[in-house]
Formats: structure tokens, sequence, C-alpha cells
């Protein structure tokens, strides 16, 4: 069974608002979706309806890609929500946005590895978001190249 979904698109052409709308019509799921709102990315989890400041100006363990600064705090918290839904009886585990600091090791890192290499003990559906332009090397670096489907349902 592939429970692995991707939602994938070009950089801002509305893949999380859709995915937003999507979810709030759905029962039983659970994990995280990153908005930008007034131009900052903020990490959403949707059980408990928290939203988290991601992108931010400085702090101690800030990660850096290019020109963005991210809070290694929020991402620490990101993680711990991600696998804590993981080990929930979900329908749809949701993990918006796996991107260049994924496949380095940072950000989400290392949870979507840990659930992608036990996606089998999981029975609920995986629904991960890729940018289009890293899609192939997200399936590589995961070794998931039989294992996914394009997910079309926002």
């Amino acid at each position: 069974m592939k429970n692995i979904h991707i939602l994938t698109g070009k950089i801002k052409s509305g893949k999380t608002t859709r995915l937003m709308l999507w979810a709030s019509s759905q029962k039983n799921i659970d994990g995280i979706l990153q908005p930008v709102i007034e131009g900052k990315r903020f990490i959403y989890h949707l059980g408990s309806k928290t939203l988290k400041q991601l992108e931010i100006a400085d702090e101690p363990n800030a990660i850096q890609i290019g020109n963005y600064k991210f809070s290694g705090t929020v991402f620490s918290w990101s993680q711990n929500v991600i696998v804590s839904c993981f080990q929930q009886n979900l329908d749809w585990l949701v993990i918006d946005e796996i991107g260049p600091l994924e496949l380095e090791g940072k950000g989400l890192e290392p949870a979507i590895t840990k659930i992608i290499s036990e996606r089998n003990d999981f029975c609920g559906n995986i629904l991960c978001v890729v940018r289009d332009s890293i899609l192939e090397k997200f399936i590589q670096h995961y070794r998931i190249e039989n294992s996914y489907e394009i997910f079309n349902e926002v």
C-alpha cells in the first residue's frame, strides 16, 4: 500500500492555502502547515491550532538558508509535534513543507527520516508537501521511488 502522498507545485503557488482548506474539511487529521503571514513563515499545528513564528530576525540557534533565518527552537518543537502525530491512529498526517533544509539533514530532520522509514507501522496516510523543483531529489533522498502517489485532492 502506498501511504505516502505528495502535494507538489511551484514556490508561492498556493499549496499551503489549498491544503489548509482541504484539511479543515477532514476528520482524524493532524500535522503541521507552514503558512506565510505578512511575509513571514510560520508553523501551524493542526491539532492544537498553535501558530509559531518560524522565520526570525535572529536567534542563537538560528538555521540559515539563503537570505532566510529560521528558529531552531520552533523546528525542534515541530519535529516533536509530527513524531507525536505519527504515533497516533490518524487517517492523515500532514507535513508541510519538506524542502532543501531537510535534504541537508536540517529543519524537520531527523523526524522526517523516522516517519518515512517507519511508514509501514502507520495505518494512515502521510501527506508531504514538496516544491516541484526538488521533487525528484526528495524521492531519491528518502528512497521512495515506488512508494508514493501524487496528491490531487486539493
